[in-house]
């Protein structure tokens, strides 16, 4: 008598198919929304708490595809040893994305210092196996916390907007980078892929209660390795 085949690897393949094309689409909507923000006219600004809702959405659909790239490579985030968009950028390698937009957060004083003087990203990722131009200086406002995996603790930082010069501190000033969105919030997605969007404490961090005690978010009593932690280039 001959034994039922074993469904799990059929049902296993269609899932991940299934989901690859959920991301897909998910992304490709928020990208499309966050490039229309940057489109808006110079001299219309775009309310605050717009931008901030923007960003979160956008900064999430990042975080689901660290989580595609992390299934296919053995459970790991992509690797940043300088810049966050080191990280980003194999996201393009494994030709998960072809546009730029969703990294930049419009106003944003990160976005400044791209080559020849261009303000925002200019979806020239350059050619295939590397795409090397893709998220050059200038062409990303979102840090990356390196060295971690789906399975760190779901509560750790992984991706925020970017800092001042100094790692885990923001500025007040709009026009500087850090102070994208006035010194008063700040948007941060976890590990587990809880996209938060809250206002700063009086140091210019993001705070949360970590054994009864307010600690910046990105620091070793919440968990966060400091030196793991990555500006964009600029």
């Amino acid at each position: 008598m001959k034994s039922a085949a074993h469904p799990l690897p059929k049902t296993r393949r269609r899932t991940q198919a299934f989901t690859r094309r959920e991301l897909l689409f998910t992304l490709v909507l928020l990208v499309v929304a966050a490039a229309l923000f940057a489109g808006w006219p110079p001299g219309y600004r775009i309310p605050a708490s717009r931008r901030i809702n923007s960003a979160a959405k956008t900064g999430k659909a990042i975080h689901t595809w660290l989580q595609a790239y992390a299934i296919e490579h053995n459970g790991k985030f992509p690797e940043a040893p300088d810049f966050s968009n080191t990280a980003f950028r194999q996201l393009f390698v494994k030709k998960y994305l072809d546009d730029e937009q969703g990294f930049a957060i419009p106003g944003d004083a990160w976005l400044n210092h791209a080559p020849g003087g261009n303000k925002k990203p200019d979806n020239d990722i350059g050619e295939e196996p590397d795409f090397a131009q893709a998220l050059m200086p200038g062409e990303c406002s979102w840090a990356y916390v390196t060295g971690l995996t789906p399975r760190s603790d779901p509560t750790l930082p992984l991706l925020g907007n970017a800092f001042s010069e100094t790692i885990g501190v923001y500025a007040k000033n709009r026009t500087q980078k850090g102070g994208v969105f006035g010194g008063e919030n700040g948007v941060w997605v976890t590990v587990g892929g809880s996209a938060r969007a809250q206002p700063l404490s009086r140091d210019l961090t993001i705070t949360g209660e970590k054994n009864g005690k307010t600690v910046n978010v990105y620091s070793k009593e919440w968990g966060t390795e400091p030196g793991n932690v990555r500006n964009p280039a600029g």
